[in-house]
């Protein structure tokens, strides 16, 4: 075997083995599974604050904004089992099938999300042209598109954590 195949064997089984760790208890239940869903909507709304808010406070709010982000992905994916982020060749039919879903919605939430930076860019045009005023000051678009890439990177997990399923163990009589 070649060096690159026996690298990617060993990091396809570390995953497999953080995959099948049990989860910490506060990531075990439906409720912090939802809870961390959300957490892509808090960090939309530090990137809309801190594109809106503008002077000495914007650096401030888009660390806080990178900080909840990341930490987020990674407490989302953890809380899913890396199934966003797992080869399919690790994966079950089912599995397959809650991450392709999850793809979808997650497609689906990115839309929606493009959409509202454009009618904050439409609203934000508004002001400038009725009201020589602006919801968001040009150096403000960085952060906000930082915060919607950030966004839109986490909706794949989130709506598999918002979904969840817990998988069935083979060896578990299911009741029909």
């Amino acid at each position: 075997m070649n060096p690159l195949g026996t690298h990617r064997a060993q990091t396809d089984a570390r995953l497999q083995e953080r995959r099948q760790s049990p989860l910490p208890p506060w990531l075990a239940t439906r409720i912090s599974r939802r809870a961390l869903a959300l957490l892509p909507v808090a960090t939309f709304g530090l990137g809309v604050t801190a594109a809106t808010v503008g002077g000495p406070a914007t650096p401030t709010v888009v660390g806080a904004m990178a900080v909840v982000g990341s930490v987020g992905l990674g407490a989302l994916r953890r809380a899913t089992r890396m199934l966003d982020h797992a080869p399919e060749n690790l994966l079950d039919e089912r599995e397959i099938s809650d991450r392709d879903h999850a793809y979808r919605r997650g497609s689906r939430l990115t839309m929606v999300l493009l959409g509202v930076l454009a009618g904050l860019a439409m609203l934000n045009d508004f002001l400038v042209r009725q009201a020589d005023g602006r919801l968001v000051e040009s150096q403000g678009w960085w952060a906000l598109t930082f915060s919607a890439l950030l966004t839109a990177g986490m909706l794949p997990a989130a709506a598999l954590a918002w979904y969840w399923r817990d998988p069935v163990d083979e060896g578990d009589d299911v009741v029909g």
